[in-house]
């Protein structure tokens, strides 16, 4: 069932599911040789509903990584980590003052301020930029404007760092072809030509030219969008747009994706079933999941199965010879898609003598990142 607390936002639950498994992971995983900071840039509280704001972006994050360094202390290993909340309305910013000085301590160090982040960016670097600290940065604004390339630039450039940011792909297609509207903040200058598309490849080109963006200005080498659905409709609502310099960030985040999107199925699947009660008045016979209805997230997995085996294909007859690693970082960039799909191509492409994988140490090993292995074209793609 929904969490409590989060119904009729059961997208929030989503968020906060991925956000707390990620830095679950990347916290246990940096914070044995890093210091380590968090900054939320909008952090609210918004629409929260329990005491300890556990339903809260700053509030989980401040859990996981007290327990964290708790974790880590363990293994004689005790990271410094803080943490930096910011709110520009008053009256939110007052409860997110009050839950920072209640959790402040030795132990991790809380702060909360009362600020424009777009115009405090600058001290927002400075807190980051401490010896030996890794630090990570949630943008999660309301619209779009505030996730502008400019506005959040430096950022983006912070090394060593990750970033992840709601962007809002929703409510961006809806004003793509509003003549008002300037998105090259968000998109590019040549963002109308996304006004000859619609419908899923308008919504594709949309967070992938953000993506694109994003991975230039802060000079990441991988860029991953986890898609967030409507709770109540066949339609995403966002996507948390995640930024790493490392292989091993997509390693992490594509199984926090690969979670997420069984959770979303079963938050889904209870909404459905409670939208039928309030219709009909009576009870299901079936568990949710069993009458659960979904297409959208199947077309997209599809499609982008499609877009990132063409993608492969294109390296690989550019370059002739590829490494794994290649083939695994760009089509794991791709949401929904993931290692077993990429492996699936090949295993094809081996079978009918287009692709032959040099490096493994036996027939049937079994292909992996860091391994050695190569990928080398050998002729044509028969058509499917």
């Amino acid at each position: 069932m929904t969490e409590s607390g989060y119904q009729d936002r059961e997208q929030s639950e989503l968020k906060h599911y991925a956000i707390k498994l990620y830095l679950e992971a990347a916290a246990r995983i940096l914070g044995s040789a890093w210091d380590l900071k968090y900054v939320d840039c909008c952090a609210g509280p918004w629409n929260s509903t329990k005491s300890d704001y556990s339903d809260t972006s700053f509030g989980i994050a401040f859990e996981v990584l007290r327990t964290t360094r708790e974790e880590l202390s363990g293994r004689n290993r005790a990271p410094r980590v803080a943490c930096l909340f910011i709110e520009k309305e008053k009256i939110p910013f007052s409860e997110l003052d009050t839950f920072a000085k209640t959790k402040n301590s030795s132990d991790v160090r809380v702060h909360a301020r009362n600020w424009d982040f777009a115009e405090r960016i600058n001290d927002i670097v400075r807190y980051c930029s401490s010896p030996r600290t890794f630090p990570f940065i949630l943008i999660d604004p309301w619209g779009w404007k505030l996730a502008g390339i400019s506005q959040i630039s430096p950022l983006l450039k912070l090394k060593p760092g990750e970033v992840v940011i709601n962007l809002m792909s929703s409510f961006i297609t809806r004003f793509v072809n509003d003549s008002a509207t300037d998105l090259s903040d968000l998109l590019g200058e040549d963002f109308p030509e996304l006004r000859s598309l619609t419908g899923t490849e308008l919504e594709f080109a949309v967070v992938r030219k953000y993506c694109d963006l994003i991975k230039r200005e802060g000079d990441f080498a991988y860029v991953c969008a986890l898609p967030v659905m409507k709770p109540d409709s066949d339609a995403f609502n966002f996507y948390l747009i995640y930024a790493t310099r490392h292989a091993k960030g997509v390693e992490v985040f594509k199984s926090v994706e690969k979670r997420t999107e069984e959770r979303t199925h079963v938050v889904r699947a209870d909404v459905q079933k409670r939208q039928r009660q309030e219709r009909g008045g009576s009870l299901d016979l079936f568990e949710p999941t069993v009458l659960y209805r979904e297409r959208k997230y199947q077309q997209l997995a599809t499609d982008n199965c499609e877009r990132a085996k063409r993608r492969v294909l294109d390296l690989l007859q550019t370059t002739g010879e590829i490494p794994f690693d290649d083939c695994w970082a760009e089509a794991l960039q791709y949401s929904a898609v993931y290692q077993t799909d990429l492996r699936s191509w090949i295993d094809a492409w081996e079978k009918d003598g287009t692709v032959l994988v040099k490096g493994r140490k036996f027939p049937a090993e079994l292909l992996k990142r860091g391994c050695g292995h190569v990928l080398a074209y050998q002729g044509q793609v028969a058509s499917s």
